[in-house]
């Protein structure tokens, strides 16, 4: 059943990043899923099935901690619409910003097969990993990688 049924699935989707709940995201999608995220970013590129997933998030970990507030979601037939507010802070230069985007969610038979995520300003948010503004000194060195999975706390990536 298209509509509200997947604005449900969806809702489900974005309170299990929100919680932390990786597994819970996973089953939702289907396993041939796409998530694009823009090439200008540092955690640019698209990712698929739900290694991909996973990949991801454990990419914009590396470089960010995210803090998500509850989204804005609508949508229509296999068509979900997110409004995401959230605060990127840099892990290399400790700064921080908010970040709004839109992603834009395809299902079909009640699995997302793909999100488009549309950020408002990702040249600042590329930006917020370089070097601090006002600095003459070099960029300080990133700190320890992440393993391969990501973990969130309260809405927070981690």
């Amino acid at each position: 059943m298209p509509g509200p049924h997947n604005v449900d699935i969806v809702r489900r989707f974005t309170e299990g990043l929100r919680t932390g709940d990786v597994d819970a995201c996973a089953a939702l999608l289907d396993p041939t899923n796409v998530f694009s995220e823009a090439p200008s970013l540092p955690f640019g590129g698209d990712y698929i099935g739900v290694d991909g997933f996973q990949r991801m998030l454990a990419a914009v970990s590396r470089d960010f901690r995210v803090t998500l507030e509850p989204p804005e979601i609508a949508g229509t037939d296999d068509w979900v619409a997110v409004v995401v507010h959230a605060t990127f802070t840099s892990r290399r230069t400790g700064r921080s910003m908010p970040v709004e985007c839109v992603d834009i969610y395809r299902l079909r038979d009640a699995k997302i097969v793909r999100v488009d995520v549309h950020y408002k300003e990702p040249g600042a948010l590329a930006e917020l990993c370089r070097q601090p503004a006002g600095s003459d000194l070099a960029p300080a060195a990133p700190g320890p990688s992440l393993s391969n999975t990501c973990q969130t706390n309260r809405g927070e990536l981690t």
